[in-house]
C-alpha cells in the first residue's frame, strides 16, 4: 500500500512539474498530458481503493466533488482559465486519501491548496510588476488617487456588512460546520460576494444601509449581542475575502504591461484602453471590446489583426496588454507545500 501511494504522490509530483513548464513556456495546458495522468491514475485508484482504502474512498470523493465545484466556479468567474480548472482536479484525483483527506478536522482540506495558490500569484504578481517597474519602467501604473482608497474603503465596508449577516446566519444555523470548515465557509463567501459585486446595486447607497440593517435585525432577533470575541471570530471566519479583495485591488494597479504591437499574440489579453484606439480604423478583425479577464483573449485572427493595426493610419507602435498570472506554476507549488506538510504530519503519527 505504502509503494501505491509513493507512485500516486510521484504521479502528483510529476503532472504539476510537466504543467508548470508548459505553462511557463507555451501558456498552456496540454489535455493530452492531462489525460496520460488520469489514467494512470485510474488504475492505480482502482487498486489502491478497492484492495487497501476502501473506509477513506467517501471523504476522497466529497473532496474530489467540492474542489470540482470550487474549480468550475473560479473559470465561470473567470478567474483563471479551463486548463487550470482540469490541472487542479486532475492533481486531486491522483492524491492517495489516506495520506491527505482522512486525518483532517475538516471536511475538505483540499481547500487550501486554493490558499496557497492565490497567497503566491498575487504575491508574484505584485512583487514582479514592482521589480520591472524599478528596473525599467514597463509596468503602466494607474495613479492611487484618495477618491480611489476612498471607494475601495466603502467597497469592502460594503462586504464587511454584507458577509457578517451571512456568516451570522450560518454561524447560528451550522455552528459546528463552520467552526471546522472556516477555509470552505470563506471560499463561499468569495464566491456569493465576488457574484454580488457583478450588480450594480452592490455599489449604492441603499445596499450598504441594507446590510447593516441586517445585522442589526439578526442580532436583535438572536438576542446575540456580539461582544468582542464573536466579532473576531466573524472577522477570521472570512478574512480571506477581505484579503482576495484587497489584494485583487492592489494587484489591477500593477497588472499592465506595454508590449510592441507586433508582438502581440493569440491568448493575450488587451486592456480597454489599447481596445478603444480600435474605433476610428477600418482594419478588419480588431477586437471590439475588452473585459480585461480571461473572456477577452485574443483568437488567432484577433492578434494577426492588431498586428495589421500597427502599420495603419491609426496605429501605434506599442500597445497595452492585460498580464497573465501563471496559476498552473501557483498550482504546482501550492500542491507542492500540502504534499510536504501532509507527508510529514503522517510519518509523524
Amino acid at each position: 500500500m505504502i509503494v501505491l501511494e509513493i507512485i500516486m504522490i510521484g504521479l502528483a509530483v510529476a503532472l504539476c512539474a510537466q504543467s508548470a513548464w508548459t505553462d511557463f513556456h507555451t501558456g498552456q495546458i496540454l489535455n493530452e498530458h492531462l489525460i496520460r495522468y488520469i489514467a494512470a491514475g485510474t488504475i492505480t485508484n482502482v487498486i489502491y481503493y478497492s484492495f487497501f482504502c476502501q473506509d477513506t474512498l467517501p471523504r476522497t470523493i466529497l473532496n474530489f466533488l467540492v474542489i470540482a465545484a470550487i474549480s468550475i466556479g473560479f473559470y465561470a468567474l473567470h478567474v483563471w482559465s479551463a486548463g487550470d480548472s482540469k490541472l487542479l482536479l486532475t492533481i486531486v484525483y491522483l492524491l492517495p486519501g489516506r495520506v491527505f483527506w482522512s486525518h483532517s478536522d475538516t471536511v475538505v482540506p483540499a481547500v487550501y491548496i486554493f490558499m496557497a495558490v492565490f497567497t503566491l500569484g498575487y504575491l508574484y504578481l505584485i512583487g514582479e510588476a514592482i521589480y520591472l517597474d524599478i528596473r525599467d519602467h514597463k509596468i503602466q501604473k494607474p495613479s492611487i488617487s484618495t477618491g480611489d482608497v476612498g471607494r475601495t474603503a466603502l467597497s469592502f465596508l460594503r462586504g464587511f456588512a454584507f458577509l457578517y449577516a451571512w456568516n451570522f446566519l450560518l454561524q447560528t444555523a451550522f455552528p459546528e460546520f463552520v467552526e471546522q470548515n472556516v477555509m470552505l465557509v470563506s471560499l463561499i463567501s468569495y464566491f456569493l460576494i465576488s457574484i454580488v459585486r457583478e450588480y450594480r446595486f452592490y455599489n449604492t447607497t441603499w445596499f450598504l444601509w441594507l446590510c447593516i440593517a441586517m445585522d442589526v435585525a439578526l442580532i436583535v432577533l438572536t438576542g446575540q449581542i456580539p461582544g468582542v470575541g464573536n466579532i473576531l471570530y466573524m472577522v477570521r471566519s472570512y478574512a480571506l475575502v477581505l484579503v482576495v479583495m484587497f489584494t485583487t485591488w492592489i494587484a489591477s494597479k500593477y497588472s499592465y504591461e506595454s508590449i510592441p504591437t507586433t508582438e502581440v499574440k493569440p491568448g493575450m489579453v488587451l486592456s480597454k484602453s489599447t481596445v478603444i484606439l480600435f474605433g476610428p480604423s477600418r482594419v478588419k478583425g480588431l477586437p471590439q471590446n475588452s473585459y480585461e479577464d480571461l473572456r477577452s483573449r485574443l483568437t488567432e485572427d484577433e492578434a494577426a489583426a492588431v498586428c495589421r493595426w500597427a502599420s495603419s493610419k491609426y496605429g501605434k507602435p506599442s500597445v497595452v496588454i492585460v498580464r497573465k498570472i501563471p496559476f498552473a506554476t501557483f498550482i504546482a507549488l501550492g500542491t507542492g507545500i500540502m504534499i510536504l506538510y501532509n507527508v510529514a504530519t503522517h510519518l509523524s503519527v
